[in-house]
């Protein structure tokens, strides 16, 4: 079975290769012009146009940690696609601030920084830091002879061991320990996990295949609802569901996010053998709660969120759930096993790519809106930058499948 001559294939083809040119011609050079603080360094947190002055307008004096490790990923993915910035190196720009302004030396980096004041605003947060080991991963194949990434990355994961670790496994996400612990930051520690065994082909991965191991055995034993399959959100100390309306919420974009995860763990060749199939048929899972619970069928697109019984809780729909539903279906086409499957695999990501579409602005090009509300109308707010990691993620999802695909016959089990 040849899957090049997949008609969905084609579609898909031709999708992706509009969103590389819309990255490429409008989104990264409008965010390079406006989005890259180049006088104080960092980037800032959003960007609007003002129709009437026909004017861009930044927004945000507080760097926060995420959204520099975030936005070191989209202008290195965007490099990569052949992209290069007309002033200096974003990417370059972005590493320089984290170790000469957020680095802290003990391990650790600043969760926030005051780009006035030059304030660092420290308290420990799990997620920041799961996002700061990414971009890390990222800035090592070009960056690593300038700045020392590998061995911040290192020092960084020993000081979450020795300081937060769980002895049931996973993180304390606070300091003190406070709860509920959630299972959001645990999937961005795995997705840097999986960046960097990526990334350690001339170093010993086993750092990361051991977190990485760690992590997804927490989500297969204490995140998935053994009942219904899905993932929840919030948990107790001891990794039980809260047991307050919390412990109930689902999220369709976390179901996608993790089935993607799942898919790409157990395809690595650091995922034993025997767990493989598990893992697949969990992701498999995750997916169809996803599309089939979390997709509102009228508006074609991915909501907020869900109650454990499959009902809607929050019927609004961020930008950022759609690109999720991109990047799982993109893995699930991978893994097609027949052309019937190839073909239906491909017309869920061309649904999803339409869904992600529609939140992005024709004029100006290159900004996006950030939430459909259940009536048909977005919101009114800044484009935030954090959104862009999101959008750029899907895109490289998109041009990993086709290139698998492309060359390639479906993937055995």
């Amino acid at each position: 079975m040849d899957m090049r001559q997949s008609p969905g294939l084609c579609s898909i083809a031709s999708l992706c290769a509009e969103l590389v040119d819309w990255l490429r011609r409008d989104a990264l050079p409008l965010w390079d012009r406006y989005g890259v603080d180049r006088d104080s360094g960092g980037y800032f947190e959003s960007l609007s146009f003002e129709s009437k002055t026909q004017e861009f307008e930044v927004s945000g004096k507080i760097r926060r940690g995420r959204v520099v490790a975030r936005q070191i990923f989209v202008f290195d993915v965007g490099r990569r696609l052949g992209w290069q910035s007309t002033r200096s190196d974003p990417v370059r720009h972005g590493c320089e601030y984290l170790f000469s302004r957020m680095h802290r030396h003990d391990g650790l980096f600043h969760t926030s920084l005051n780009s006035e004041t030059g304030q660092p605003h420290s308290p420990f947060s799990l997620y920041e830091c799961a996002f700061y080991l990414f971009a890390l991963a990222h800035a090592k194949p070009t960056l690593s002879e300038s700045f020392p990434v590998e061995d911040a990355a290192i020092r960084c994961l020993r000081k979450l061991r020795d300081t937060w670790g769980k002895s049931i496994g996973g993180f304390e996400e606070s300091d003190p320990p406070s709860v509920p612990l959630k299972s959001n930051p645990h999937m961005h520690m795995l997705e840097a996990a999986l960046a960097w065994i990526a990334a350690t082909n001339d170093s010993d991965p086993k750092p990361w295949v051991e977190l990485a191991r760690e992590i997804v055995s927490l989500c297969t034993t204490h995140f998935i609802d053994p009942h219904t399959g899905a993932i929840r959100e919030h948990f107790d100390a001891n990794w039980r569901p809260m047991q307050d309306e919390t412990g109930r919420i689902l999220e369709p974009g976390h179901q996608f996010e993790w089935a993607w995860l799942l898919m790409r763990w157990a395809e690595s060749g650091y995922c034993k053998a025997e767990h493989r199939q598990p893992y697949l048929a969990a992701a498999r899972r995750l997916v169809d709660i996803g599309e089939r619970w979390g997709v509102d069928a009228v508006r074609g697109v991915a909501v907020n969120e869900l109650w454990d019984d499959m009902t809607v809780r929050d019927s609004a729909a961020k930008l950022w759930p759609q690109t999720e539903r991109v990047k799982a279906w993109c893995t699930l086409l991978e893994h097609a096993q027949t052309m019937q499957d190839v073909e239906a695999a491909c017309q869920k990501v061309a649904m999803a790519i339409r869904g992600m579409w529609r939140y992005f602005l024709a004029q100006p090009a290159g900004l996006w809106q950030e939430v459909l509300w259940e009536n048909g109308d977005f919101t009114s707010e800044p484009c935030k930058a954090s959104s862009f990691y999101h959008v750029v993620c899907a895109i490289e999802a998109l041009q990993r499948t086709l290139s698998v695909c492309g060359n390639a016959i479906p993937r055995r089990p």
